[in-house]
């Protein structure tokens, strides 16, 4: 059932603008709406679903990784958790990310994109943090597209 309801999140038309997700975000993500809509069109990904991993990632801003890294993905690399060089930046490299591995893969669904980018069991997730994945993310983006 819940992914029949969030089958549509390749749309080129955007769910939600700039402003309203403006009206959410807060933290290290306040005011930045627009990039996450630009981010959105570049990539075909509803700018809706990228505020909402973001917002669920970093705690709506607060967590480390987007304060000291820019990193609103919970993007990791060889050595840890990815840096990137402005918030701009790493909103670009996680809907970049999100189309290349995920979306252009048929993975198109909310639980079909936790299976993946935040696996249940997974080693870098002691406290279980991944069995909130879907059911955050889904909030969020149910808000934003209002």
């Amino acid at each position: 059932m819940q992914e029949a309801i969030l089958g549509k999140l390749t749309s080129p038309t955007a769910t939600a603008s700039g402003a309203a997700l403006n009206k959410t975000l807060s933290g290290a993500l306040k005011g930045s709406g627009d990039v996450f809509v630009q981010a959105g069109k570049k990539y075909g990904i509803d700018p809706a679903l990228l505020a909402a991993i973001a917002v669920h990632e970093t705690g709506n801003g607060s967590s480390k990784a987007v304060k000291n890294r820019n990193n609103v993905g919970g993007m990791m690399g060889k050595n840890g958790l990815m840096n990137f060089n402005s918030l701009q930046d790493g909103i670009d490299k996680m809907a970049s990310n999100l189309k290349r591995n995920y979306i252009d893969k048929g993975l198109t669904t909310i639980p079909q994109i936790q299976r993946k980018y935040a696996p249940v069991g997974a080693g870098n997730d002691p406290t279980n943090l991944n069995s909130n994945w879907v059911g955050g993310v889904s909030k969020y983006y149910s808000m934003f597209k209002r």
